[in-house]
């Protein structure tokens, strides 16, 4: 059997082939075989699906062993690829010692032969076993449909060694690549070649009986169907086995009373029926050339004579088959001949007692890297298999789950009935909830015509049994688990795992479901199948839809399979396999939940988990009443099937929403995708774009769409020119239009500036974070000075805008009729660009009334042309100029036009301005002007005590009317806190104000408490924030908040936000709450986390603490591409972000 060991050894080089090269090398060989070869060429379609082991069987059934060596050396030597040849000329057959291909048998049946003494039965029998097991029959299979096994097999991952608990609670939790990491990880992985050989890592001889154990679904049968190939075809276990023998477990009648011999000639005939008389005697005289098959041990049904082991029965002697497969298994009956078993995990204790040294073996399904291969083999058309694996993994939980060979056959059934029907396999109906039900169907009902298997109990048992983990927060049952939900054997073993760990001084048998999710999707089925009332409030049920971790999202995956269930489709699908009623009406129930979680208002994330709750019903009808429920929809869309769940829903909506929409281009490059545009269709990618697509098909017409806002996206020119074409629809009900970072440059300003010229309703547009730079700003700015732009809010923050923008914008904004916000932030203008923007502020048509300015390069030089446009009265209410290096010396400057009596200005923002208490004399004299300011913001300066003092005297003056004051991180202590609890009293407008980040100390803290309850004092909210309070701070600052009607008081506890709500609140709150007191609420941490991590938010906090660093200077991350955008620092998101009291 030279040829077949020289196939073993041939894949091995093979393997070590790039994917490139083993491409080239299958090209070689398709030519033909070995110069003056008479042998047929190699198929061509089998090349091409054929992996490493595959070709190298094909090689050598065609070429036989030498001719496969000669075909191969050859091809790598024309690919130039020298050190492969060198080493593999080495190892290849000298030609004396080279035997007839696998795929001629003569000399190997002759060999066989003369060891059993019947010359060409061996031949025979191998022949009839490849036209046997060579077809495959799957599930759903119609009339004379059938596949090739050697095309279809999938190699399956096969290891050594029992997981510990944590390792295998790991592997349950886990979802997407971390699954397949956590599988592979700490594990021995084996071949099928070397099952029968000695361990290398343990003494001994070879095993003589291997078990093989797995799941159901997992792919065993199908092995052990591929074992028997490969041995007939000469590919595996060459020279080493004689006959193989496979026996169907579930098929034996095990009662029927038969001899050795005659059992042995009937399991021929079942193996390969048609070879002819078996020479049995031959075979009994060389058992250890034998090997027997026993697949599905779980199955076998014992008879009650076969219970206990018995002596050796001699073999003539007529016994129940059971009792001769007790023999077998035990080494009593033919002790030298080999047993491979596959079982189910949950039957190896009784297997154990039966075997004597038994080598263990576990198949956990396909790697990481088989799954795609096994989509490829699937789906022969071209492009087929690209389409339906991105649409897979795109649901990451469908993804994770593909280690299973059955939820692999299931998902490309239902993908190429889809592709069949002319569909998209991206836009597929095939949801999560579609595909588990499908999954337990098959094992539940493997005949299609046939009864189930499991009964309508067992199910309930099942479904108990997991809503049971769910609300204990459990992965692992014991024995008496099962019992007390009545659980039998055959639904034990076909939906659970068990595993056995060592416990102390014994081994204790645990049982598991599959992964954690199929444990959710059983508890979600125990729900519709018992029909509670309302579980989401009933006592206990609460935490049966969490997650068993503790650690999932806040709404499971148990709450998305509750919707799809209620779905008519999977309630006819669940009754039809259980043949039994299954309770409707449970959608007035969800649709009751989500009206409440809509009124919460919940975040980005939650609400995206919402419209995947709603996408897995895939009714349209009720998708409608529940979208109704919400007023604006704000979700990352981070993967193409975020963006599919996201239409579906909006594209049923027919209330008016605002739809924002983040995260698709870090999505999208994440999986690889293409450009949006590029034959969408062949590959199956979802953008931006198709997104646009899909909500201007449906939300345009439907006039839903009042707000739209898309960021982090590859939306590009091209993607951005098709929604301007959509905005200047007569219908498009568009208001507000938002794309951050969509890479949108100066080549995209013409169309845009079209479309705001004939948009009747848009009024807001953001276009923050995108390279516009100066050219195409000046596109923008033509379309304000339209006669029918109705634009009222522009953002441009970060569009490497110059002074060349402003001096494009001066004379626009004395034109624009509509134009009333605007925001340059984070862009270079300089003091030049102000003074240019100042000529068209001075303008008297002007209609603006916020301008923001921060972080822009400024200095005292721009104060003057500031000031002069505040003192002739101009519109301007709001302007924002922090984190520019103003200095005292602007400041004054800019307080000589705030002093004005012309000036209208009610809101200024000094933030991080680098100010000292030196201008403090100026700002207290705006203060105590008669038109003074009503909000003001000095944060991130170093006034200290002295600059307070100063301050102090104009917000006690009569004419004073701040409301509110922010001086975070300005080096306050006692003395500024005693200052300003003065201030409290005789201050009657101010009705905020926040002391964050200064040390106010215990004797500061009482003073302000003091301050506050003053009858005097009319403030609503005081926020203390990094305040160094102590425990008894903290007790007064409680105490004066429950004395002072209408106050609230913030400041952190333990790293969270507390809250003290004033008096009148708590009365409020408990008539309508219904309970005793409230709890705090945490602070929201989300953009923080968003933009940094925490190491480096803890050493640029410090930073930003220190007083005498500006805060312009705080490291950040890359906002966009790499190499794109300048770096967005901390500041940035700390003042636009992180916290609007930082202003």
């Amino acid at each position: 059997m030279v040829g077949s060991g020289s196939a073993f050894t041939l894949a091995g080089y093979l393997e070590e082939l790039t994917a490139q090269e083993f491409k080239k090398f299958k090209l070689a060989v398709a030519e033909g075989g070995p110069p003056g070869s008479p042998r047929a060429r190699i198929p061509r379609g089998r090349v091409e699906k054929a992996d490493p082991a595959d070709l190298a069987g094909l090689l050598v059934t065609y070429h036989g062993a030498g001719g496969a060596w000669r075909v191969a050396l050859r091809a790598w030597q024309e690919m130039g690829l020298r050190r492969l040849w060198e080493l593999a000329r080495k190892e290849a057959p000298p030609p004396d010692a080279v035997e007839a291909p696998s795929g001629d048998t003569s000399q190997s049946g002759n060999k066989a032969s003369a060891r059993t003494g019947e010359p060409g039965h061996a031949e025979k029998y191998r022949a009839q076993v490849r036209k046997k097991f060579q077809v495959l029959e799957e599930r759903n299979a119609r009339l004379g449909e059938w596949v090739d096994l050697s095309q279809h097999y999938t190699r399956l991952l096969l290891v050594r060694g029992h997981a510990s608990p944590w390792r295998r609670e790991q592997e349950l939790l886990a979802s997407g690549g971390l699954h397949g990491l956590l599988r592979e990880e700490h594990r021995r992985p084996i071949e099928l070649q070397t099952l029968f050989d000695a361990d290398a890592e343990e003494a001994g001889s070879p095993p003589t009986t291997v078990v093989l154990q797995g799941v159901a679904g997992i792919g065993k049968t199908t092995l052990a169907r591929k074992v028997l190939l490969d041995w007939a075809a000469g590919t595996l276990y060459p020279g080493r086995f004689d006959y193989v023998f496979y026996v169907n477990c579930r098929t034996v009648e095990v009662v029927a009373p038969l001899s050795v011999a005659e059992l042995l000639s009937g399991w021929l005939e079942d193996t390969g029926p048609g070879s002819g008389p078996a020479p049995v005697p031959a075979l009994l005289a060389r058992p250890e050339r034998l090997l027997f098959i026993l697949d599905g041990f779980d199955e076998l049904l014992w008879g009650p004579q076969a219970q206990e082991a018995g002596p050796r029965v001699p073999g003539e002697q007529r016994q129940q088959v059971d009792v001769h497969l007790r023999s077998l298994l035990g080494k009593r009956l033919l002790p030298e001949a080999s047993l491979l078993i596959t079982t189910r995990p949950t039957a190896l204790e009784k297997l154990q007692p039966l075997l004597e040294r038994p080598w263990l073996a576990e198949v956990l399904g396909f790697r990481a890297s088989e799954r795609r291969a096994y989509f490829d083999k699937y789906f022969p058309a071209p492009g087929q298999a690209d389409r339906a694996w991105a649409a897979v993994q795109a649901n990451k939980v469908l993804f994770t789950m593909c280690f299973v060979p059955l939820v692999c056959w299931v998902l490309c059934t239902g993908l190429r009935q889809q592709m069949e029907r002319g569909e998209a396999p991206a836009q597929s109906a095939r949801t999560t909830t579609a595909v588990y039900v499908a999954f337990l169907s098959s094992l539940v009902r493997p005949d299609r015509h046939g009864p189930p298997r499991i009964p309508a109990a067992g199910l309930r048992g099942l479904c108990s049994l997991a809503a049971t983990g769910q609300r204990e927060r459990r992965l692992w049952f014991r024995e008496r688990d099962l019992a007390r939900h009545g659980l039998d054997a055959a639904t034990v073993s076909t939906f659970l795992q068990m595993d056995q760990f060592q416990h102390e001084a014994e081994c204790r048998a645990t049982y598991s479901f599959f992964h954690s999710t199929f444990q959710e999707f059983f508890a979600a089925l125990f729900l519709v199948m018992e029909r509670p009332r309302w579980p989401f409030r009933r006592p206990g049920w609460g935490l049966l839809l969490k997650g068993p971790s503790g650690l999932q999202a806040d709404l499971p995956l148990t709450i998305r399979f509750l919707f799809g269930l209620s779905s008519r489709e999977r309630a006819d699908a669940l009754e039809t396999m259980v043949g039994e009623p299954v309770p409707r009406g449970s959608q007035r129930v969800l649709l009751r939940w989500i009206r409440e979680q809509a009124a919460q208002g919940p975040g980005r994330a939650k609400t995206l988990e919402l419209l995947y709750c709603l996408f897995e019903t895939q009714e349209p009808e009720f998708v409608r009443r529940a979208m109704g429920c919400f007023r604006e929809v704000k979700v990352r869309v981070r993967t193409r099937m975020d963006g599919l769940v996201a239409t579906f829903c909006l594209r049923a909506s027919r209330s008016t929403l605002a739809v924002e929409l983040d995260g698709l281009g870090s999505g999208a490059a994440g999986l690889g995708f293409q450009e949006p545009g590029l034959a969408d269709q062949e590959t199956g990618t979802y953008s931006l774009k198709d997104i646009c697509q899909d909500l201007s098909s449906g939300l345009w017409v439907q006039r839903s769409l009042s707000e739209l806002g898309l960021g982090e996206d590859a939306l590009g020119d091209s993607g951005m020119r098709w929604l301007c074409e959509d905005l200047q629809r007569p219908r498009c009900p568009l208001q507000s239009l938002r794309l951050l970072n969509c890479w949108l440059t100066s080549d995209f300003a013409e169309s845009l500036s079209c479309a705001l010229n004939v948009s009747h309703t848009l009024t807001s547009l953001d276009l923050s974070y995108n390279p516009l730079e100066d050219q195409g700003a000046a596109l923008l700015f033509r379309a304000l000075e339209h006669p029918r732009c109705r634009l009222q809010k522009l953002c441009l923050k970060k569009c490497h805008l110059t002074e060349k923008s402003c001096e494009n914008l001066g004379p626009v904004l004395g034109v624009s009729r509509t134009l009333q916000w605007l925001d340059l932030g984070f862009n270079v203008l300089g003091d030049r660009g102000v003074g240019l923007l100042c000529g068209g502020l001075r303008q008297a048509t002007c209609q603006l009334q916020t301008l923001r300015l921060g972080n822009c390069g400024l200095t005292c030089q721009c104060c003057l042309d500031l000031a002069s446009v505040l003192s002739l009265g101009a519109r301007l209410l709001c302007l924002f100029l922090r984190n520019n290096a103003l200095g005292d010396s602007g400041v004054q400057q800019l307080c000589q036009g705030l002093r004005a009596p012309r000036c209208r200005l009610r809101e200024l923002s000094l933030a991080n301005c680098r100010l000292t208490h030196a201008c403090c004399a100026s700002i207290s004299s705006v203060l105590s002007a008669s038109n003074s300011i009503e909000s003001l913001f000095l944060s991130g300066n170093d006034l200290e005590d002295v600059g307070i003092q100063e301050l102090a005297r104009g917000l006690r003056h009569p004419n004073c009317k701040v409301q509110e004051l922010k001086v975070q991180m300005c080096g306050l202590t006692r003395l500024g806190c005693e200052t300003l609890a003065l201030v409290l009293s005789s201050c009657p407008s101010l009705r905020q104000l926040d002391l964050s980040n200064n040390c106010v100390g215990e004797e500061g803290t009482k003073l302000l408490g003091r301050g506050l309850l003053q009858p005097g004092c009319r403030l609503q909210s005081l926020k203390l924030f990094w305040a160094a309070l102590s425990e008894a701070d903290k007790a007064e600052l409680a105490a004066v908040a429950r004395a002072k009607p209408g106050l609230e008081i913030s400041y952190l506890s333990d790293n969270k936000e507390l809250w003290l709500p004033s008096t009148s609140r708590i009365k409020m709150a408990r008539s309508a709450l219904g309970r005793g007191a409230l709890e705090p609420r945490p602070v929201d941490w989300g953009p923080l986390r968003r933009w940094t991590r925490p190491a480096s938010t803890a050493r640029l906090w410090r930073s930003l603490t220190h007083r005498s660093r500006p805060l312009s200077r705080g490291g950040g991350r890359t906002c966009g591409r790499p190499g794109f955008f300048h770096s967005l620092t901390f500041a940035e998101v700390f003042s636009a972000d992180f916290t609007s009291s930082f202003q």
